[in-house]
């Protein structure tokens, strides 16, 4: 499996081309030699999605064979998070990505964070020009894994018209929206949200939550990794610091944390106060 590099932001992720380039090469061309390992399968290709509140929509669609998984934007203990290149595209201003909730996956490394199957990623499109059709070009570098892990790029391209447009695949698009988490401020109420948040001990946080959840995944910049979650009631879990900068401290630090609940997943960005804390 791969190192954690789970602390490497999109944008830091390509500084490590060559290191990781090497290290997926002997990653994917070591089993070759055992005519028993199959490598893992996987294609890409971009769905239109329609629109919804007169955003238009599109969908990365990463297809994969049994057993094999990809990984979420904080991949967890092993694995890259996957890159998406749209520079080539026409009539595109923006392309906001959305993550689908991940799966927390046991693997021989620890936890990762990724998906199974079918994943599909929903982008909400903005054109330069609106009256224009917009022309998705997509270069995506990610990883899949089954028995061993190997590197795979994708390119695919769409044009964002009615020609493209199937109600099956809008229906898709739309399901794997529903599971993105919606985003959520500091005790609010209508939705899972975070109470209060504070150190424990040197080495851990305690998150309280509005409403009973079934697990958290907490976010950190480069160089920091939250790891393990244990829960001490369905809405008070403690979150285990495994790495930090060095001489770094809690105070000030900008995080996201996302709850996993019966009724809705939720994402909040919080940044803690000079104790650590937040409440």
């Amino acid at each position: 499996m791969f190192n954690r590099v789970s602390t490497c932001s999109l944008t830091n992720w390509p500084r490590l081309g060559l290191l990781l380039s090497l290290a997926f090469w002997m990653v994917a061309e070591a089993p070759k030699a055992d005519a028993s390992t199959e490598l893992p399968h996987a294609s890409v290709r971009l769905i239109n999605g329609g629109s919804t509140d007169q955003t238009a929509l599109a969908g990365v669609e990463i297809a994969m064979g049994p057993d094999v998984k990809t990984y979420w934007r904080m991949p967890g203990d092993s694995g890259l998070p996957p890159i998406f290149d749209w520079s080539a595209s026409e009539n595109l201003a923006d392309a906001l990505l959305q993550w689908p909730l991940p799966e927390r996956i046991a693997d021989p490394s620890g936890t990762i964070y990724g998906y199974h199957n079918t994943v599909i990623f929903p982008v909400r499109i903005k054109p330069k020009d609106p009256t224009k059709p917009v022309r998705l070009r997509l270069k995506l570098d990610y990883a899949v894994c089954g028995d061993v892990c190997v590197p795979m790029t994708g390119k695919t391209e769409l044009l964002l018209d009615p020609s493209t447009q199937h109600s099956a695949d809008i229906e898709r698009v739309k399901a794997f929206l529903s599971r993105v988490p919606l985003p959520s401020t500091l005790g609010q109420s209508d939705r899972p949200s975070i109470l209060s948040l504070e150190p424990q001990a040197s080495d851990a946080l305690r998150v309280t939550t509005t409403q009973p959840i079934t697990d958290l995944i907490v976010e950190g910049p480069d160089g920091w990794y939250f790891g393990d979650t244990q829960a001490q009631t369905s809405t008070i879990w403690t979150v285990k610091i495994l790495e930090r900068p060095t001489k770094a401290s809690l105070a000030g630090l900008a995080i996201t944390v996302t709850l996993d609940a019966p009724t809705q997943a939720t994402e909040t960005a919080l940044v803690l106060d000079a104790s650590g804390s937040i409440r």
